[in-house]
C-alpha cells in the first residue's frame, strides 16, 4: 500500500449540543411552512385538472402555460428550500418553453420535468400536512405539560387528558411527560424535515434521461458556451499575470539597460550598481514567467503525472489535508486536457478550503477509472458556501462542463462542506 494513501473518512462529525438545538430550532419553520403550502398545493392540484381538462375542449390550452409555469415556480421555492435543510443544490431540469401559447404549451407538456412536479403536488399536499400536523401535535404538547404547574396554581383539579392534577406532585409529574414530548420533538422534528426534503429532491431533482438529437444539440450548444467562457476567462487571466508580471519585469530591464548604456559614457563607477539590480529584476521576470507559464500547465502534471501533482497540492495546502489516492490500472493515462481540469478543480477547492472556509481538516479523495476520474474534496469549516460569493465554484462547474462532467456542492451552514466533481475520460 502507497505510504501516501490515507483512509478517506466522511463527512460525519459527532453533533454538539448547539447543533442539536440549531438543527431542531431550523427545522420547525421548514415544517411549518411546508404544511402551509400542503394546502396550497392541495388546491393548486385540483385547479390544474381543471385546466387540463378544458385544455381537451380547447379554451384552457391558453391558461395551460401560466398555469404550468406557476407550477415550476412552487417546484423550484421548494427545491431551494429543500436544499437548504440538506445542504446541497437541487437542479432543475426543464425544457425553455418559447414561441406562441400553443407553441409553449406543447413544450411544457413533454417535457417530463413537468409530470415530476404533478406528481410531487399530491405528494408534498399529503406528506405536509402529515409532518406539519405531528410537528404542532408534539410542540404543543410539550408547552402544554411543561406548563401543568402554572395551570394548577391557576385552576385547581386541572385534568389534562386523562390525568386529572390534584397536587404539586402531580403537576411535576406532568412536567416529566412534558419533557418526554419535549425530547420526541427535538429527535423527530429534525427527521422530519429531513426526510419532507429527501422526498422533494427525489421528485424534483433533474434526471439523466434519454433525450432527442434537438435537446443533446442544445445541452451541448450551453456546455460549450459555458467552456468557451472560461477559456475566454483563462485566457484573460494570463494576459493580466503576463502584463502585470514577466511584461512590466522586461520593461524594467530595458529601462536599466539604457541605463547601463548611459552610464558607459558617463558614469561607470555606477556599472556595477546598475548591473546587479537589472540582474534581480532579469531573476524576478524569469520567476513570475515561470509561474505564469505553471499555471497554464503545471510540469509536474506533465511530468510525474495526476497523483503526485495532487499530492504536491495537498502537502502545498495551509490547511492540514489527508490525501486517498486510487489510480485504477487501466493501461493509459486520462486525456491531457482531462487530468489538467481535474488538476486545477483539486487546486481551486483547496484555495477555497484555505481562504474562506475557516477549516482545521480537510480531505482529498482522487479515484480514476478507465470511464471517469472522480474527486471529492471535504473539509470541516464552516460550510454555507453560495457560487454567487465569489468562492470560485462556478469557474470550477463551468470548466468540468466543458467535458459534459458533473458537479455537485453539499455546503449547510456550519457545515461540513463536500465537493463532488466527476469528469469522463473514456473514449
Amino acid at each position: 500500500m502507497d505510504s501516501h494513501r490515507t483512509i478517506y473518512m466522511g463527512s460525519v462529525r459527532m453533533m454538539t449540543w448547539q447543533a442539536f438545538v440549531s438543527r431542531f430550532v431550523a427545522s420547525v419553520p421548514y415544517v411549518l411552512v411546508s404544511g402551509g403550502t400542503a394546502v396550497v398545493c392541495l388546491f393548486a392540484l385540483y385547479g390544474l385538472l381543471f385546466v387540463l381538462a378544458l385544455s381537451l375542449l380547447g379554451p384552457g390550452l391558453l391558461l395551460l402555460p401560466a398555469s404550468l409555469m406557476r407550477l415550476r415556480r412552487s417546484a423550484d421555492a421548494h427545491r431551494r428550500r429543500a436544499g437548504a435543510v440538506l445542504g446541497t443544490e437541487i437542479r432543475s431540469d426543464y425544457r425553455t418553453p418559447k414561441g406562441g401559447v400553443l407553441i409553449r404549451a406543447h413544450t411544457m407538456l413533454t417535457d417530463r420535468a413537468t409530470y415530476a412536479d404533478l406528481l410531487w403536488l399530491p405528494l408534498h399536499a399529503l406528506f405536509g400536512l402529515f409532518t406539519c400536523a405531528l410537528t404542532l401535535s408534539l410542540c404543543v404538547g410539550a408547552v402544554s405539560w411543561m406548563t401543568t404547574p402554572l395551570w394548577w396554581a391557576l385552576v385547581p383539579k386541572a385534568q389534562f387528558l386523562f390525568w386529572e392534577i390534584n397536587s404539586w406532585a402531580d403537576s411535576l409529574g406532568a412536567v416529566i411527560v412534558g419533557l418526554a414530548y419535549a425530547a420526541l420533538a427535538a429527535f423527530i422534528v429534525p427527521s422530519l424535515a429531513r426526510s419532507h426534503a429527501r422526498l422533494t429532491r427525489f421528485m424534483l431533482k433533474a434526471r439523466r434521461r434519454k433525450v432527442t438529437l434537438a435537446r443533446r444539440i442544445e445541452e451541448l450548444t450551453a456546455s460549450r458556451a459555458e467552456a468557451l467562457d472560461a477559456h475566454a476567462a483563462e485566457l484573460r487571466r494570463i494576459e493580466r499575470d503576463l502584463h502585470d508580471g514577466a511584461q512590466a519585469g522586461l520593461v524594467s530591464i530595458s529601462l536599466r539597460l539604457g541605463l547601463i548604456k548611459q552610464a558607459v559614457a558617463r558614469r561607470p563607477e555606477q556599472l556595477p550598481e546598475l548591473i546587479d539590480r537589472t540582474q534581480e529584476l532579469a531573476e524576478q521576470s524569469l520567476t513570475q514567467l515561470r509561474q505564469a507559464v505553471r499555471a497554464i500547465y503545471p510540469p509536474i502534471l506533465l511530468d510525474r503525472g495526476l497523483a503526485e501533482a495532487v499530492r504536491s497540492l495537498v502537502a502545498a495546502c495551509q490547511v492540514p489535508t489527508e490525501l486517498d489516492v486510487d489510480m485504477a490500472a487501466v493501461g493509459g493515462r486520462a486525456p491531457v486536457a482531462v487530468e489538467s481540469a481535474a488538476y486545477f478543480v483539486i487546486s481551486e477547492a483547496l484555495t477555497n478550503v484555505a481562504k474562506h472556509s475557516g477549516a482545521d481538516q480537510a480531505q482529498v479523495r482522487l479515484h480514476t477509472t478507465g470511464d471517469s476520474i472522480l474527486i471529492t474534496v471535504w473539509d470541516n469549516g464552516r460550510g454555507g458556501v453560495s457560487e454567487d460569493a465569489g468562492s470560485g465554484i462556478r469557474g470550477i462547474r463551468r470548466r468540468v462542463a466543458a467535458f459534459d462532467g458533473t458537479t455537485e456542492l453539499t455546503s449547510p451552514e456550519k457545515g461540513p462542506t463536500t465537493l463532488r466533481v466527476e469528469l469522463p475520460c473514456g473514449s
